[in-house]
């Protein structure tokens, strides 16, 4: 113990006083932790500090001095006469600890102080060192006993402050607006009305801090309480996530108040909510030379999100500076929150070192698991991004994730455009499918469009090389799904018609591009569903050139032969397919012109057109129409022959199953008819065809 400390002794409690030093708490012994002793206290002021050792009740302190140290024992308190109370001082005062000191409570003290300064300064001190309670009893005493003093005003403001400090929120605001209506001048009038507002806003009673906030700026317009009630309004309605009130404050806030930038940085926060990356940027901008002006630890939640609303915009450098501006304040869980930031900045830009180098240091260091999980999350997310992902580490993302959309929706989309590189089109509309039937909403989709209307185009390449019904049903599935913008809709809906698939068409040809395409898309589609006059109007319509004079010659000759004028509909498709080389449509027109001769009777050129159709789609097609040419041909062997290769088909089952059963007959074999017509039966029972046959056969 210093050897110029003040020691004594009052009540319950030894006091060491200490002018002009500052004490610390290794100065204690450990063995205050007795039964005897209740507490210890140590309060350092600016030229001075003091320790008070408090003892249990029933004990007094009683000390040796010892050299350098100080020994205090514990002694039985014996009972004493009740002294007479020292005049003027509130009996809850008397003994506390911190204040039990000879200067404040020495009745034989001479102050220089009248007793109502002494007592408003005692409380400044117990309110500066936070004793609210003991702070609120001194103001108190004031008010109570000395209306007339100088510092009446003041004990009454600062007994307000000592309510709300002590969460006595009721108290608080009935003694401010006791003190406003006693001196409604007074300089502390303002800060005053802004503790009543803070009251309001712990209780989530906006609407109240509001209305006092609109009175500041009412009574104190120009000056620097104008500036923050304009500032606390705005905040207010941020405070309730109410960003588009919050805007009309906060961007009409003056250039010179000294709350711009915050004003600025807290509109930025909720343009990046409502992801307008490019106001949250030109916010930031506005105060970006002021960044300095930032309170880091109060907004470093806001700065993160500005950094982040940067890297949205690719201004890295910049998002760099308002980042590393947060991490000046070295407090682990603000530089663990930015890093977090950061990395999703990293995931932007590609930054897949730093991203896992500022992940790593959270798993290590962090210890909030929340954290160590988005992370975690991010790390995954920048694999995924880097591209470098097979299927089974798809599928695990896929499973650890399967309740966060934006990880499935990414791994998706990775999946797809790895697929797509490799050029498997069909596996990569495959996860472009999956992606849009699970996450709609998912900003992936958009930015797989590009892909999605390729792939499809690359499918139709090979389904026009190698025309396949699998092909195109697929390439429909997709596209009706996806419908993307670039997709060639134009071959889509002919590859439709040419597969026998016209029903689809409806949900592409208002998509075609191409003005002259879509008109006769249409006029086939009109055609194929019966209404020749619609169609007829709409192929007026469309000029006689290449390459649609092909396709217009086609429809002119389907009108003709649904009306029955056969020899006409003969004469278009000739025209038709005069200028094509072969492909698919040269094979359809081919199959339309061999029903036409089947139609007017010349089976064998029937014959000789279909042996020239190469393309398989149309193969069963082809086998039926020669079984009914080499029966018309009166070959009826030949006939049955052909016609069972095709009996298994549903779209010609019925009319296979009919012609062979004529055929047996018309060869004496009614045993084989009766055969025949009783599968029709059984498959068909209320077919014509079943009428028929039951009279020949009788």
């Amino acid at each position: 113990m210093p050897q110029d400390a003040y020691l004594y002794v009052k009540g319950r409690y030894f006091v060491a006083f200490f002018a002009g030093k500052r004490v610390k708490k290794e100065f204690i012994a450990q063995n205050l932790k007795d039964a005897y002793f209740k507490s210890f206290y140590i309060e350092n002021n600016d030229n001075s500090s003091q320790i008070v050792i408090e003892c249990n009740k029933g004990y007094q302190p009683d000390f040796e001095k010892q050299g350098d140290v100080v020994i205090v024992k514990p002694s039985l308190q014996m009972a004493k006469h009740k002294a007479e109370p020292l005049k003027g001082v509130p009996q809850e005062l008397i003994a506390i600890p911190f204040y039990t000191s000879q200067n404040t409570f020495s009745p034989t003290q001479k102050f220089k102080q009248t007793y109502d300064e002494m007592l408003f300064f005692s409380g400044i001190r117990a309110f500066y060192i936070k004793n609210y309670r003991l702070a609120a009893a001194f103001f108190r005493e004031i008010i109570k006993k000395y209306p007339s003093s100088n510092f009446f005003i003041n004990a009454y403001f600062l007994l307000g402050d000592c309510y709300k400090n002590l969460k006595q929120y009721d108290m608080a605001i009935k003694t401010y607006e006791s003190a406003i209506k006693f001196a409604p001048k007074n300089s502390a009038v303002a800060q005053t009305l802004f503790s009543m507002a803070d009251i309001y806003i712990k209780r989530k009673m906006y609407m109240s801090a509001r209305n006092i906030y609109k009175r500041i700026m009412k009574d104190y317009a120009d000056t620097e309480w104008y500036y923050k009630a304009e500032f606390m309004l705005g905040y207010s309605y941020y405070t309730e996530n109410r960003c588009r009130n919050a805007l009309k404050v906060f961007l009409n806030v003056d250039k010179k108040s000294k709350f711009y930038p915050v004003c600025m940085l807290i509109s930025a926060e909720c343009f990046f909510r409502q992801k307008d990356y490019a106001k949250a940027v030109l916010a930031y901008y506005y105060m970006s030379k002021k960044l300095e002006s930032i309170n880091p630890e109060k907004f470093y939640v806001e700065l993160g999100d500005v950094g982040i609303a940067l890297c949205e915009y690719e201004d890295y450098k910049e998002a760099n500076r308002v980042f590393s501006y947060a991490e000046q304040t070295h407090k682990e869980e603000i530089i663990e929150h930015i890093y977090i930031d950061r990395m999703r900045c990293d995931l932007k830009k590609g930054d897949f070192d730093d991203l896992n180098y500022r992940g790593k240091y959270i798993l290590k260091f962090s210890k909030d698991a929340k954290l160590k999980a988005k992370a975690r999350k991010l790390m995954d997310e920048g694999k995924l991004k880097k591209g470098d992902v097979d299927k089974k580490t798809i599928d695990e993302i896929m499973a650890k994730y399967k309740n966060d959309p934006e990880v499935v929706s990414l791994a998706l989309y990775v999946y797809a455009k790895k697929n797509y590189r490799q050029k498997d089109y069909s596996k990569a509309l495959e996860y472009m499918a999956k992606l849009k039937k699970l996450y709609s909403d998912s900003k992936y989709n958009k930015l797989a469009i590009p892909m999605a209307a390729d792939s499809i185009n690359k499918l139709l390449d090979r389904f026009y090389k190698m025309p396949s019904m699998d092909t195109i049903d697929r390439i429909y599935a997709y596209a009706r799904l996806l419908k993307p913008d670039g997709a060639d809709y134009c071959r889509l809906s002919w590859a439709l018609v040419f597969t026998h698939r016209v029903g689809y068409v409806s949900k592409f040809m208002y998509d075609i591009k191409d003005e002259l395409c879509k008109n006769t898309v249409i006029a086939k589609y009109y055609v194929e569903v019966g209404n020749n006059l619609k169609a007829s109007d709409v192929l007026n319509g469309i000029p006689q050139q290449k390459p649609y004079i092909d396709y217009i010659n086609m429809i002119f000759g389907d009108i003709n032969y649904f009306n029955g004028d056969y020899n006409k509909a003969y004469d278009f498709y000739n025209r038709a397919i005069k200028n094509l080389s072969d492909g698919l449509m040269k094979d359809y027109l081919r199959l339309r012109l061999a029903r036409v001769l089947y139609q007017l009777n010349r089976f064998e050129d029937a014959e000789g057109v279909l042996s020239q159709i190469r393309v398989r789609i149309y193969s069963d097609y082809v086998v039926y129409l020669k079984g009914l040419c080499e029966y018309k041909l009166k070959h009826y062997k030949n006939a049955i022959e052909i016609l069972s290769n095709v009996e298994n088909n549903l779209r010609f089952k019925e009319k296979v199953l009919f012609y062979k059963a004529l055929s047996y007959l018309k060869m004496g074999d009614k045993k084989k008819a009766k055969e025949a017509y009783r599968k029709l039966y059984r498959t068909y029972p209320n077919s014509e065809y079943v009428k028929i046959l039951k009279a020949l056969l009788l």
